[in-house]
């Protein structure tokens, strides 16, 4: 069975009803089978059961039992299926946006869950920012009982705090009001099947050399940290095979990649989660090692990774991945550019794990 699972958040009249069911007619019509799980807040809501009637983390702790039954529920309907999307209106993180550190910390602890396993559940998460930023004259909170922001400045809020509440997701893609509704709506059904592979699976991203900033820097701007361990295996061909371990003490993921390189920013590339057991194994055919600290943080809407090398003390790379080579970037002012390195070998990861970073 194949199975990827796609979380669509946001903030409030961000479109994600209408997004949602156009991504699940055009999936459907590629030939996959297409489980929707419906936004667990406004159930309950609508259900009678208010946040306003209780404390809002007693709220977030019934709404993440909720969405995790439903999760059960529908990944074990997925077994019945060979090629499935689970569309998932809304993610267990999507609760941080709405409660403390500390408060969100222990609802998940009541359910045996850390904080970076609540991001690995998902495959891709895709945030559609609420009309109240960029499309204005759209924003409406008449039509959705079950939502609190009544005014713009609210819903920014709640957009900025949904977004925070995934920074250190390994894929997460933030669709803007810069083009009409029709247009956010075809950007996003792009990166949908961009991660699934459709027409083939590309990675393309372009890096820079930039002096390293402080962590004192790095957290002011929201960046979250992941620890990192690389290790490539024996290539196939004109292959690359890598294996990741990707997290912290809050929980590691697992994950084996291959690429092939097309073109300098241009790679076919393909990755799949794996469990410890099969990275173990892996591991003992490693040639090259490699570890970093990876910083994920965004800005004006763009999701960057930053790359920090213990070794290193005054250089870092900075990375971001695209859906098109001439997709406009703008780096954040704070990232002191030395270089462009897309196209220069010595600097991918493969080439740094083998040689050590170019002096």
């Amino acid at each position: 069975m194949s199975l990827t699972q796609i979380v669509i958040t946001g903030g409030p009249c961000a479109g994600k009803t209408t997004c949602m069911s156009v991504l699940e007619q055009r999936l459907t019509e590629k030939g996959y089978k297409v489980i929707v799980a419906s936004e667990s807040a406004t159930e309950l809501i609508l259900s009678g059961i208010r946040p306003l009637e209780m404390e809002q983390a007693t709220f977030e702790k019934l709404l993440v039992e909720w969405q995790l039954a439903k999760e059960k529920v529908v990944l074990r309907a997925a077994d019945f299926f060979p090629k499935v999307v689970l569309l998932l209106d809304r993610g267990i993180p999507d609760c941080a946006a709405y409660v403390s550190e500390e408060d969100y910390l222990n609802i998940l602890a009541s359910q045996n869950i850390k904080k970076n396993e609540a991001w690995q559940r998902y495959d891709a998460v895709f945030h559609l920012v609420t009309a109240a930023d960029g499309a204005e004259e759209f924003y409406s909170c008449q039509n959705n009982v079950a939502r609190q922001e009544k005014d713009l400045q609210a819903a920014r809020l709640a957009d900025k705090r949904t977004q925070a509440a995934y920074v250190g997701h390994p894929h997460l893609r933030v669709i803007d009001n810069s083009t009409d509704f029709d247009e956010k709506v075809n950007r996003l059904c792009h990166e949908v099947f961009a991660v699934l592979g459709l027409p083939i699976p590309l990675e393309i991203e372009r890096k820079f050399l930039i002096e390293r900033p402080s962590e004192d820097v790095l957290l002011a701007h929201g960046a979250v940290p992941q620890k990192i361990v690389q290790a490539y295996l024996k290539p196939a061909g004109n292959t690359e095979r890598r294996i990741r371990e990707r997290g912290d003490e809050n929980g590691f993921a697992c994950y084996y990649t291959e690429k092939k390189t097309i073109s300098p920013t241009k790679r076919v590339e393909k990755e799949e989660k794996i469990s410890p057991t099969k990275y173990m194994s892996l591991l003992t055919e490693a040639e090259h090692i490699l570890t970093k600290t990876r910083w994920c943080f965004l800005e004006k809407g763009q999701y960057f990774e930053l790359d920090i090398y213990d070794s290193v003390p005054d250089k870092a790379l900075l990375e971001i991945e695209l859906t098109n080579e001439n997709q406009q970037i703008t780096l954040p002012d704070w990232c002191r550019k030395i270089k462009e390195v897309t196209d220069a070998d010595e600097y991918r990861n493969y080439s740094i794990a083998r040689e050590g970073f170019p002096k």
